[in-house]
């Protein structure tokens, strides 16, 4: 670079095929630099460790690289083994965590066992060149170490779908279960298996079943948000329901067919919507708490009021996005709401103003 590539960009000034040349002297570098990121310990990710074992980690590495005597550089290991031995805390066996991330509007749901990670939906896409995954959610996992397990998108959205390229590049473990069409581009990065009501599995003594759709379903929706993929997540006698953006037809149906629908935790359909959260639906899940996961001052005016006054009329909780932040639930507290707005405040951060109108 100093010998060579620098002095020939720069007399590329007075004769400008020295700049191709430049290029050339250049490519055996990036071949190198190539080889060399593709090597698997070429970068090692760990979970973020409180204040106190990253402070020891800096002093120990300022010990091991003072030019002092190596008796005394060594001292600095044991001031690192803090920071590389830390694990976040997981759920205990039978019992699970969510952690509704604050995407804007959109979705994207982390649900924690003892020893499996599920992320419901995948976040919106900003724009062309940014998206929730990453920008939230890949730093999110890596933050908590996360290795994910399966990556359910509950439907074609890109509200839910915008952050799932992001997820699947780092998560290369994950498997993929969505109601997204055969044709749709996500399947060309990691098919996916179809969701439908009567799937069920285990992980750590917590039960998780699929709801909805139907197979039927797929041959007759006109709507992507009728395929809304429908997750009961269970704990002993704490319940967690995830149903994407299903509206109140779907809402009566799911409301029709299971007797017992009740759950702790809600994440409101269709971020608040004045097409869902009907009165029959929140009646048969009779949630404690109502996660509703919205942009601040969205164009759609989520969650609309007449929505949020029927949950109110039923003591549900409502915890909305843009005040709360990232939400936290875990089955072992059910009547705690934890919100990253309140637990870090910033002095950036503001109350926001309550919604106006919605639809």
């Amino acid at each position: 670079m100093t010998l060579l590539v620098t002095p020939l960009a720069l007399a590329g000034v007075l004769w400008a095929p020295l700049w191709q040349a430049a290029g050339w002297a250049l490519a055996p570098l990036a071949w190198v630099l190539q080889a060399l990121a593709a090597w698997p310990w070429a970068s090692v990710q760990m979970a973020a460790a409180p204040l106190l074992p990253g402070v020891a980690a800096v002093a120990g590495g300022v010990l091991l690289a003072l030019r002092w005597p190596w008796p005394w550089r060594l001292a600095g290991v044991p001031l690192l083994l803090p920071l590389l031995l830390w694990q976040p805390a997981r759920p205990p066996a039978g019992q699970f965590e969510l952690l509704a991330a604050d995407v804007g509007q959109g979705s994207a749901v982390v649900v924690r066992t003892a020893g499996h990670t599920l992320l419901y939906d995948a976040g919106p896409r900003y724009s062309l060149e940014s998206d929730a995954g990453h920008r939230v959610l890949v730093p999110l996992l890596r933050a908590f170490g996360e290795r994910v397990d399966m990556l359910l998108l509950s439907h074609r959205d890109s509200d839910h779908v915008g952050g799932a390229r992001a997820i699947l590049a780092t998560q290369p473990g994950a498997s993929v279960l969505s109601s997204i069409e055969d044709d749709h581009e996500l399947q060309g990065t990691r098919p996916a298996m179809r969701c439908q009501a009567g799937q069920q599995w285990t992980w750590d003594g917590v039960e998780f079943s699929v709801l909805h759709p139907d197979a039927a379903d797929y041959a007759t929706a006109a709507k992507s948000n009728a395929l809304s993929c429908v997750l009961r997540v269970r704990a002993g006698a704490r319940v967690a329901l995830l149903v994407g953006d299903i509206e109140t037809a779907q809402e009566l149906r799911l409301a029709a067919r299971h007797d017992d629908l009740r759950a702790d935790v809600l994440l409101v359909p269709h971020h608040g919507s004045r097409t869902s959260s009907s009165a029959p639906f929140i009646d048969a899940v009779q949630p404690r708490w109502a996660l509703v996961q919205s942009g601040y001052r969205n164009r759609f005016g989520h969650p609309a009021p007449a929505v949020l006054a029927r949950y109110a009329e039923r003591g549900a909780r409502v915890v909305d996005s843009p005040r709360c932040g990232a939400m936290r639930w875990h089955s072992g507290r059910p009547d705690v709401v934890r919100c990253q707005r309140d637990e870090a405040r910033r002095y950036w951060h503001h109350e926001p103003m309550p919604p106006i109108g919605g639809r």
